[in-house]
């Protein structure tokens, strides 16, 4: 029988090596989103590439991407200001 088949009568040492399985693959999903992060952070940094064509690569949304920018320190650049100040007046409520 292979991990990712569920016996009939699962005893608990099947539980057991299911839960210890989630908990390495959490931890080591929780590791590589870390340096993704690291690295889509310096990738906007550098300002090599375009934010959109990082957020395509990472396969995190522009949204997400924008908003750990923010969170960073990470101005919009130049040639993407305009948009980002129309965007964050869209993005508040009437007063």
């Amino acid at each position: 029988m292979t991990a990712d088949e569920i016996p009939e009568q699962p005893t608990l040492e099947d539980l057991e090596a299911a839960g210890a399985r989630r908990k390495r693959d959490e931890e080591r999903l929780k590791k590589s989103s870390e340096r993704l992060k690291e690295f889509v952070l310096t990738a906007l940094r550098d300002g090599e590439h375009r934010p959109t064509d990082v957020a395509k690569a990472s396969g995190w949304t522009p949204a997400y991407v924008r908003k750990m920018a923010r969170e960073n320190g990470i101005e919009p650049d130049e040639r993407y200001r305009d948009r980002a100040e129309r965007l964050r007046r869209a993005a508040q409520p009437d007063a």
